[in-house]
């Protein structure tokens, strides 16, 4: 089950072996969760999950119907994401919770642990959603730790008729992420200010919605991406949501300017990263999309590549903002060539996953294969040396302007390493001045900043990257919404911390919930 419901960072990564239920006979699946209620402005106490058949991130089990005084959700297998809800429900007190899953009937039971006459008055399916808001890189003039967040006033669509919705907003042709300001805009839809219960854009070039992804809650899938348009001319612009549930779809037309060109088309994949000796992870550079071998579906790239530590994603329809597929969830290595050939899905789940790490023992001749009927790659050793794929995390630097011992922004350097504390734990203490400001990333494995770990301010948690949280070993769902959280989307920005007192601070961090935190000894 994959869902926002615990406070570990790959709560919605369908590949890790802990969200697995556990069957209690020949077609029942348990599993239980402690879930919080209501926390201040940050947790609303309202939760979104699905369930994943063997791992498979297009084997998607969603909401066909519920049975409201119940708690019964029946399901339904929802290959492309885009015809069913999630699995929707709010809890109202802290409690326990056991899911109930049987097979055989398709019905999901979600019973709350606790011995009461009205369960209604702990937890309550959410079945109609009353309004939607548009949130994203749309919103120019706000901060980066804003434009994704959905509970912020001024957002919402305006019901124009039953199920069509609509909300004009200014944008620019130099608008859109800061790097860039090149008109190309991303956005999300949210719905009664829940980014998991509404809506991202599906790769089909018609402006179809796929339901249930927020920021960090994507299916994964290269037909799935954040909805993308390129405005060439400044002026306002209208969003047109249509949330039928039968056929949702978003159309943004030009009011006082011409239309935008909508970009959720998966009309090719690109292979990005350190195997490219400039410009790595640029998708428009030419002779880095995979063309077709045996078939349409099947797609390849034979490239030159350099020995050492690597790191890949792979680009769709030559567009960052369609979401480049990484994590590569190794499926095997090949039995009679173990070093020669590796195979993996990949998978987009930001911010939360890595890009596909792999190292290469000398300079070789490697083909790279993408499958687009069910996102599965490959690396084969044309000619050269052997693979070997990065499947852990064995150690973790404090790398950033430290003094000595430590080495000033080198992630490779042992002077950076943290002490282990265990359980995916880490901690280094370092003496600084007061008044200087520090600025700092976790890289794991000593990687050439291809492992990094930072707060990202575009997933709405937290809105400073100063460190601030009481209790990190403890961390919570809610005290992670309010203090930030590490991710390891790309390489993020560096955090930031100016100590008031001189003398030894403690750097923590957790990097199975992703708290950390910055305190004086």
């Amino acid at each position: 089950m994959v869902g926002n419901l615990g406070a570990r960072r790959w709560r919605w990564n369908p590949f890790i072996s802990d969200q697995d239920f556990t069957a209690v006979s020949d077609t029942v699946w348990e599993r239980t969760f402690f879930l919080e209620g209501p926390k201040g402005p940050e947790h609303s106490g309202c939760y979104s999950c699905r369930l994943v058949i063997n791992h498979n991130p297009h084997r998607h089990l969603k909401t066909l119907s519920v049975d409201v005084p119940a708690l019964s959700w029946t399901l339904a297998e929802d290959q492309a994401g885009q015809n069913y809800s999630n699995i929707n429900f709010k809890v109202l007190l802290d409690a326990e919770i056991l899911f109930r899953y049987d097979t055989s009937t398709q019905q999901l039971q979600i019973v709350p642990m606790a011995i009461v006459s009205d369960t209604s008055k702990i937890l309550q399916p959410v079945v109609k959603l009353s309004g939607y808001q548009l949130n994203g890189f749309v919103w120019d003039d706000l901060s980066m730790f804003d434009k994704f967040q959905c509970k912020r006033p001024g957002r919402s669509f305006e019901q124009v008729s039953p199920g069509l919705w609509s909300l004009d907003v200014p944008l620019k042709s130099t608008g859109g992420i800061d790097f860039r300001a090149d008109g190309v805009y991303q956005f999300l839809i949210s719905a009664d200010g829940e980014e998991d219960y509404g809506f991202s854009g599906l790769n089909d070039g018609t402006g179809r919605l796929v339901r249930g992804t927020g920021f960090g809650s994507s299916h994964g899938s290269s037909m799935h991406s954040g909805c993308t348009i390129k405005v060439k001319e400044d002026g306002i612009y209208r969003f047109k949501l249509d949330s039928n549930p039968e056929f949702p779809r978003i159309e943004v037309t030009g009011l006082t300017a011409s239309d935008p060109e909508l970009l959720n088309i998966r009309s090719s994949i690109q292979l990005l990263g350190t195997v490219h000796a400039d410009n790595q992870f640029d998708p428009t550079v030419s002779g880095r999309s995979l063309v077709s071998s045996d078939s349409d579906d099947n797609l390849i790239l034979d490239l030159d590549v350099k020995a050492g530590h690597h790191c890949i994603n792979f680009g769709i329809g030559a567009e960052l903002f369609l979401d480049t597929m990484g994590f590569g969830c190794w499926l095997d290595v090949d039995a009679s060539k173990p070093t020669q050939s590796l195979r993996g899905v990949a998978w987009h789940g930001k911010p939360q996953e890595w890009n596909i790490l792999f190292e290469l023992d000398v300079d070789s001749r490697l083909r790279f294969h993408y499958s687009l009927k069910d996102d599965v790659f490959g690396i084969d050793v044309l000619s050269g040396g052997t693979l070997t794929p990065t499947t852990q995390l064995r150690e973790l630097s404090l790398v950033g302007n430290f003094p000595a011992p430590l080495k000033a922004w080198d992630p490779e350097s042992p002077a950076n390493l943290m002490e282990v504390i265990g359980g995916g734990r880490f901690q280094r203490c370092v003496l600084l001045t007061a008044g200087e400001t520090y600025t700092y990333k976790f890289v794991g494995n000593r990687t050439p900043w291809q492992m990094v770990f930072a707060d990202y301010e575009l997933d709405c948690h937290g809105t400073d990257f100063t460190g601030s949280h009481p209790s990190p070993g403890d961390a919570s769902v809610s005290s992670l919404k309010r203090y930030g959280q590490l991710t390891s989307h790309g390489n993020p920005p560096a955090l930031s911390f100016t100590p008031i007192h001189t003398g030894p601070y403690r750097f923590y961090a957790d990097v199975i919930t992703g708290a950390y935190s910055v305190k004086p000894l």
